[in-house]
């Protein structure tokens, strides 16, 4: 389910507690260009790489690492309405990879499916269908897609620090 950063970074502020149990974590949050979104419960975002809105403005979204098809030991991320995941972008392939989470240690692991323009951790190449352990806080690419895999205390240190004013600097011209 698509949410948008903004909403969902606001009621942690508000109510951590009942955010923390309601969202299903880990989450995907990118940045996308500014257009009309549906966000019905099985809505699937559109987020075209390197596109940009009227006004060029770009918004943060929300996209939580749910199973929409029970049954499977993994989630599956692309650009087809059949994934778990999906980011309709031609540079995603129709099934791009996938996610697993490991029962006994709760590590999760992301593997590329054998996509066509490749899936990267922190900027690396990895191969295809070679699990490939995340961390609280990982950068991934789908193709050109990038996004932020985000456990919820990673999430919540990313919302205060997206909100947090930059602190002043003075500096001395003389």
């Amino acid at each position: 389910m698509a949410l948008k950063f903004s909403i969902l970074a606001s009621q942690l502020l508000a109510d951590r507690q009942t955010v923390l149990r309601s969202v299903s974590w880990p989450v995907l949050v990118w940045e996308s260009p500014v257009q009309r979104w549906d966000f019905q419960a099985n809505a699937c975002p559109v987020t075209p790489a390197r596109a940009r809105g009227p006004q060029g403005a770009l918004e943060l979204h929300v996209l939580e690492l749910r199973e929409r098809f029970p049954a499977r030991n993994e989630l599956k991320l692309g650009r087809s309405l059949d994934n778990d995941a999906v980011l309709e972008d031609l540079t995603v392939s129709r099934t791009h990879a996938f996610f697993r989470k490991e029962p006994h240690t709760g590590v999760w692991h992301v593997v590329d499916a054998g996509s066509h323009n490749g899936t990267f951790v922190g900027g690396v190449l990895i191969v295809p269908g070679r699990p490939t352990p995340l961390f609280d806080r990982s950068a991934l690419r789908f193709g050109r897609v990038e996004v932020s895999f985000l456990q919820a205390a990673a999430f919540e240190q990313y919302v205060h620090a997206r909100l947090t004013p930059p602190a002043a600097r003075l500096t001395h011209v003389g």
